[in-house]
């Protein structure tokens, strides 16, 4: 192989792993993104039902904003058992590893028709 083929197919394969690396890292913040939704939704209707005593019909429905791991905005909507319609909404800073799935934390309000129903720093088994 000459010298100039050889140079060739380094720089294609260098352009083709930063090009993956990139695709990789959309990914994995992709994921992350999907997995603070899929906590929260199920976690956030839990805490709500734990410290307040109403409940909540199924999960949440959970939207996050954002690529920033550290401080990813969330709102949630679901609805009361009682009729009344609750809302989660905060910042994100942190969640529980997939193996335990069992805590978000960041900075929370909870209301339900519109009343404040508490605030926190982290939903689930803190």
């Amino acid at each position: 192989m000459t010298r100039t083929r050889t140079g060739l197919l380094v720089a294609a394969a260098l352009l083709a792993l930063t090009g993956c690396g990139e695709v990789r890292q959309a990914a994995e913040e992709g994921f992350e993104l999907g997995k603070r939704e899929g906590m929260i939704e199920v976690v956030g209707a839990t805490a709500i039902e734990q410290e307040t005593g109403v409940a909540v019909n199924g999960d949440l429905s959970c939207t996050v904003q954002g690529s920033d791991p550290a401080a990813t905005p969330v709102t949630c909507r679901g609805a009361a058992a009682d009729g009344r319609e609750v809302t989660l909404t905060g910042t994100i800073t942190s969640t529980a590893p997939l193996s335990e799935s069992d805590w978000v934390r960041g900075d929370f309000v909870v209301q339900a028709g519109g009343e404040e129903l508490f605030r926190a720093d982290c939903l689930g088994n803190c």
